[in-house]
């Protein structure tokens, strides 16, 4: 069946039990919901950022891009050419506001800008979204379990379940970022690895290899086609994928809340720097695993594979030498309780802070709101097993992960665009928006053939649009909804240098000020880098 050792096994277990051992640590010290939720907002920046990267080359990236690759070539990285420009635009804009406010949730800013249904509507859309998406992140690493072990997937989902809600439960959102850290370098060990096991056993190696997948097209990643069909055309990257990224790396919680727990304005900043050098080659690195696999077996035979979500764990566990491939397999349970981790806590943090303190429990103890914060992610992982039941239905794990938050994620980056940048917008403008976004998603999906990656640009624009007109319909909103919650670009930094205590932090507030003002634009240079560097490979 496979050649899973009983040596890779005890690599597995043990690695697993020191990952949730380590994971605990963190979370024994903890007394209340800030720590629960924001660390204390004491991680460092180079934590935050190798987290982010942790969570994109979690078991989704790990086992989902390589099947992409396999089957479509580089096309696929056309979702993510746009992560550069979309961090630079986080930097400059949504990510300096909700660090300043001080909220724990992205939505409770919402209700300080407009009013309480706003604010419960986006935060139960982040939910529903947020929970669907985890589900197919605890079928992920089941799947892999299953392949190696032979047990039936269900069986797996149950198993990978119990152990990821019990590492949620104890380790918080600290465990959540340094154990991501480790996940980081395994996964780019296994990654490592694998490449070179692949050339190894492929006739003229390396470039054997590449002229295996150039001539079948798979080097192939820049379409300009501006047919709209067309589902991973560079216009399809570049617009929808931006409002696509945007909207995850701005207005989902599960991402905010990790720049939330940073020292400074300028580490959080810092951190979206780590994401926007480094998620674009990581990205093509897993994507080129796939067509290197593609070589491989066109060489070795066709794969026994049931679905490609199953190609790359096969491979792993098959051919890589007996340990390694334990440890690998052991990178990827680990990085997915680490991905489920921080998506259950912050499912967590928006059912408590949101919903059960805003209308169910008013004023109670930090205790009694950290043991609510456990019970929910408890409940928040039943319901992720049950939907992961049905996740292998529905293809490629990372294209399924995307296109559910394709129907949410463009209004609800349409309405913290309202909020921050539309002075005139209100409650009622602000609501009818999010939901003209999601029924004009709904209408594209359902009546216009274009590339799905639109979609978040479509819900996004729509949104705005509407909001706007309805808001104008309706009284202004006041001072009290406007006064340090919209954005006012460089008065903002004089606010926040009025708010300085002495003369050394405004100083250094200035110099942190300088120093940041560059990496917008270097960033954005360093997106037509990676055009330039797609137009070589295509021409190998």
């Amino acid at each position: 069946m496979n050649n899973f050792s009983t040596i890779d096994f005890v690599v597995l277990i043990v690695y697993i039990i020191g990952i949730a051992i380590f994971g605990a640590f963190f979370g024994k010290n903890q007394k209340t919901t800030k720590d629960y939720f924001l660390g204390g907002r004491s991680i460092p920046w180079w934590a935050i950022g190798l987290s982010v990267m942790a969570t994109q080359a979690s078991a989704i990236t790990f086992i989902g891009a390589p099947g992409w690759g396999y089957s479509g070539g580089l096309e696929r990285i056309n979702t993510y050419i746009n992560v550069p420009l979309v961090m630079a635009f986080l930097m400059v804009t949504i990510v300096p506001f909700f660090y300043r406010t001080e909220v724990y949730t992205a939505y409770e800013y919402l209700e300080r800008r407009f009013d309480v249904k706003t604010r419960s509507l986006t935060a139960g859309l982040f939910l529903i979204a947020r929970g669907l998406a985890t589900g197919v992140v605890l079928y992920a690493p089941a799947l892999v379990l299953s392949v190696v072990t032979g047990w039936d997937v269900n069986l797996t989902i149950i198993f990978m379940a119990v152990i990821a809600v019990s590492y949620t439960v104890l380790g918080g959102i600290s465990a959540v970022i340094w154990t991501d850290v480790i996940q980081m370098f395994v996964l780019w060990l296994g990654a490592a690895l694998a490449i070179f096991t692949i050339i190894g056993n492929i006739p003229g190696g390396l470039s054997g290899a590449i002229d295996i997948g150039a001539e079948a097209g798979l080097l192939q990643s820049l379409d300009f086609s501006f047919d709209l069909s067309t589902e991973y055309s560079i216009w399809a990257g570049v617009i929808g994928g931006f409002f696509l990224h945007a909207a995850y790396f701005g207005a989902d919680q599960s991402q905010i809340q990790r720049v939330l727990t940073s020292k400074s304005l300028k580490e959080s900043k810092m951190s979206l720097i780590i994401s926007g050098l480094f998620l674009f080659p990581q990205m093509l690195l897993f994507l080129f695993i796939g067509v290197l696999l593609f070589a491989f077996y066109s060489v070795q035979g066709t794969p026994d594979i049931e679905n490609l979500n199953e190609l790359f764990p096969l491979f792993v566990v098959n051919q890589l030498p007996v340990g390694i491939s334990g440890l690998i397999i052991a990178g990827v349970f680990a990085a997915a309780m680490s991905s489920l981790d921080s998506a259950l806590n912050s499912l967590s943090a928006v059912t408590v802070r949101d919903f059960y303190a805003k209308f169910f429990k008013k004023d109670a103890s930090e205790g009694h709101y950290l043991k609510a914060s456990r019970w929910a992610t408890v409940a928040w992982g039943i319901y992720a097993t049950i939907f992961a039941f049905f996740a292998g239905n529905l293809g490629p794990v990372i294209e399924t992960v995307n296109k559910i938050g394709s129907y949410f994620y463009g209004a609800l980056l349409g309405v913290f665009l309202l909020a921050i940048f539309v002075r005139r917008s209100n409650g009622h403008g602000a609501f009818a928006g999010v939901i003209a976004g999601m029924a004009s998603v709904w209408a594209v999906e359902t009546f216009a053939d274009i590339s799905w990656l639109y979609n978040n640009a479509v819900g996004a624009i729509v949104a705005v649009v509407i909001g706007y007109g309805v808001s104008l319909l309706s009284a202004a909103p006041g001072k009290g909804k406007l006064d340090g919650l919209v954005y006012r670009g460089e008065d903002t930094v004089q606010d926040e240098l009025r708010r300085r205590q002495t003369a050394a932090e405004s100083a250094q507030f200035e110099k942190d000020v300088k120093t940041m003002k560059k990496w917008p634009f270097l960033l954005i240079g360093y997106f037509f880098i990676t055009i330039v560097i797609l137009l070589v490979i295509q021409t190998l």
